[in-house]
Parts: C-alpha cells; structure tokens; sequence
C-alpha cells in the first residue's frame, strides 16, 4: 500500500488533533529559547491566549499519550481481533519498524554532534556520559536518567516522553495476554487511574523532573487504551457522542486554557489536572471514531497543513529541536530586533514542517514498511 493510500484511510480528526498538539510543543520551546516572556508578545497579547499559545507544550505531550493509547489498542483490535489474541511477536515487531529507525539515526547524529561540540548538543560530562545517555534513550529510562542528574541537551530531553510510552508498550502485551477477558484488562487500567495522579506529586517530590517518571502518565495512555475498546465494543447512541463532543472539549479548554485556576481549585495538587485532562481528550476520541466511521468526516482543505503535521508528528518531535537550537543561535548571532520574531518564528514552524514530512517520506515510513513486508514475507515462508 502508497503512503498516500494509506494516509487516505486515516482518521482526519485525530490527525488534526495530533497538529495542534505538535504544533503546542514547538511554540513551547520557541518561548523557551527565544524568550518569548521577555519581549513584546507578552504584552501584546492577552494573557490567556500568551498562556494558550506558548505554554501547553506538556499537555500537548500528555494528549499524544491518550492518543497513542487509543490507536495501539484500536490497531490490535483490528489486526487480531482482540487482546488476548495478539501475537507478540508481531505487536512488537511493528512498534520497532515504527519507532527505532528514526530513533537509532537521531542518536547517531547527536553523537556526532556531542563528539564535535556543537553548541547546544554537548552532554555535560560532570552529570552523565555519551554511552550512558545512549543506553538510556535505547532501553526507554531517559526520563528516569533525567530525574537522577537533570537536563540533559534540549534535543536529548524530548526523548523523555518516548521511554515512557515504549516502557508501556512493552508490558503492555504481555498483560494481554495474561488476562484472558478484556474486562479484566480494563481492571488493570482503572488502577493505573488511581496510581498515576500519585505518582506525578508524591513519588520523585524533590526533584524538579519528578513528574516525568515512568508510572506518572499511565493514566493517560490507559484511558486511549479504554476508549478505544469502548468504542469497538459498545454501540453508543448519537446524541451521547454529541454530549462527549462537548463535555471533552469543556475539560480540554479548561486545563489548557485556565491553568490558574485548575492550580487554585486543588487539582494539580492531587495530579488529577492531567487525568481530567485525558478524560476530555478521550471522549472527543469518542465522538472522532464515531464520525470516521460513518464516513461524515471532511478534509477541510485550510486544515490540510495542520492534518499533515498531525501525520508527521513523530518526525517533527524528534527533529524540531535542530530547527530550534541552530535558529535561535543565527537569531542571536544577525542580530535581529524583537520585531522579526514572529516571522522568524513562523518561519521556523515551517521548516520544522517540512524536515518532518521530508523525514516522514523519504526516511522513516519506507524503512517501516520495508520492515513490515520482511517480517510477513518470513512468516509466510515458514508457513
């Protein structure tokens, strides 16, 4: 199957969803190297659209996780029928094609760039070495190696949120198959629910990087993993999607949006902020299968670029910071007046952009798929 073909068959709303939350990550970390707080768009702009615009790179993160939930257990549905049914071999050999190649040849090129020192790529030798930040991004404990010596280089820390959803992946499996019926897999995921909100304020509570431990985000990629077997399993009424629609969108503006009063009501606190979050995040998934599979959906074509970056974000997460760090250093070094930032900034969104289609196209989904044809190919041989 084309690429195209198979981006035909995709569910348009999620792809969009995954644009706008791509798309939050690099404005995150524009402000962050470029300072956005110091400069005129901080007064510019009303605080609330400053804050939506330039500070929701980490929910941006934490909806990806839901999605990721949804789609992983959506695609073993669909290919196998069922959780228990899956092949472990297959489900793991697919999440390697996906995941890997892109990932080996980023560290590749970061270790380069280490070797050489580039500004803005050399890991500080006195927290931690090259082999040991290597080891950790390839057996998924970079957010766990991040917690014990902190931040490493900005392109090596957005590798955080991959070990945690790649740690979960690999039990994931086999969880299903130990569990024989789904309602017991769904068990599992509730307490993951209870466990999660503890985990983000109570289990690292002395370290700034704390959050991002490997228990802490569960709750958002087990509340994907439930929707997607409620929306296989269960038959719910038109109306009630309707309502999802609404009251998802209602929690996502509210935790995106109103962040000083989410922290004043007490919900950050008890790490609930991102559990409500993932709540809204899976009922708008509700009601986004609901309407895919009915064929009602639009590819409105001024959302096309935003849909393609959704399609891409993979790529865009694990190139943009190149984009980010080499910009902001020409920035600095011609010397531009605050009045070029948004252009620059604009500019810097695009070729984030393209290096992720151009890496999407002619890099990571043909080595997926060549991947994906050997392994059919060397299963049906020794059938």
């Amino acid at each position: 199957m084309s690429i195209e073909s198979k981006i035909a068959k995709r569910n348009i709303g999620i792809d969009i969803f995954r644009g706008i939350c791509i798309l939050a990550v690099i404005l995150l970390h524009l402000n962050i190297h470029f300072a956005f707080t110091k400069t005129f768009l901080k007064d510019a702009l009303p605080k609330k659209l400053f804050t939506l615009l330039f500070w929701n790179g980490y929910n941006g993160v934490v909806v990806f996780f839901t999605i990721s939930g949804f789609l992983i257990t959506s695609s073993i549905i669909k290919k196998w029928g069922g959780l228990s049914q899956l092949s472990l071999k297959g489900f793991y050999w697919l999440r390697f094609s996906r995941i890997m190649p892109l990932l080996v040849f980023l560290l590749l090129v970061l270790s380069v760039l280490h070797l050489v020192g580039i500004e803005g790529f050399v890991i500080d030798v006195s927290k931690t070495s090259l082999p040991r930040a290597i080891f950790a991004v390839l057996t998924f404990h970079l957010n766990w190696l991040e917690i014990q010596v902190g931040y490493l280089p900005a392109n090596w820390d957005v590798l955080w949120s991959i070990s945690i959803e790649e740690s979960f992946y690999f039990v994931f499996p086999l969880v299903c198959l130990f569990l024989k019926k789904e309602w017991q897999f769904v068990g599992v995921l509730i307490l993951l629910l209870i466990v999660s909100p503890w985990a983000r304020t109570a289990l690292y509570p002395d370290s700034e990087l704390g959050s991002k431990n490997h228990f802490a985000f569960l709750d958002a990629i087990a509340l994907g993993c439930m929707t997607a077997i409620v929306a296989y399993r269960v038959v719910i009424p038109k109306l009630w999607n309707t309502y999802f629609l609404y009251m998802g969108w209602s929690l996502i503006i509210l935790t995106f949006v109103f962040k000083s009063f989410v922290y004043k009501s007490g919900l950050v606190g008890l790490g609930l902020d991102m559990t409500l979050q993932s709540i809204g995040v899976s009922l708008v998934l509700l009601w986004m299968f609901a309407s895919h599979r009915s064929g009602k959906q639009r590819n409105r074509s001024f959302l096309k670029w935003l849909r393609h970056m959704g399609i891409y974000s993979y790529e865009i997460y694990l190139t943009h910071m190149f984009v980010i760090i080499f910009g902001a250093q020409l920035f600095k070094h011609l010397n531009l007046g605050e009045h070029w930032l948004v252009p620059y900034s604009v500019l810097l969104i695009a070729l984030s952009y393209g290096i992720g289609k151009v890496t999407f196209t002619l890099f990571s989904e043909p080595v997926n798929q060549r991947l994906r044809k050997s392994f059919n190919r060397s299963k049906h041989e020794k059938k």
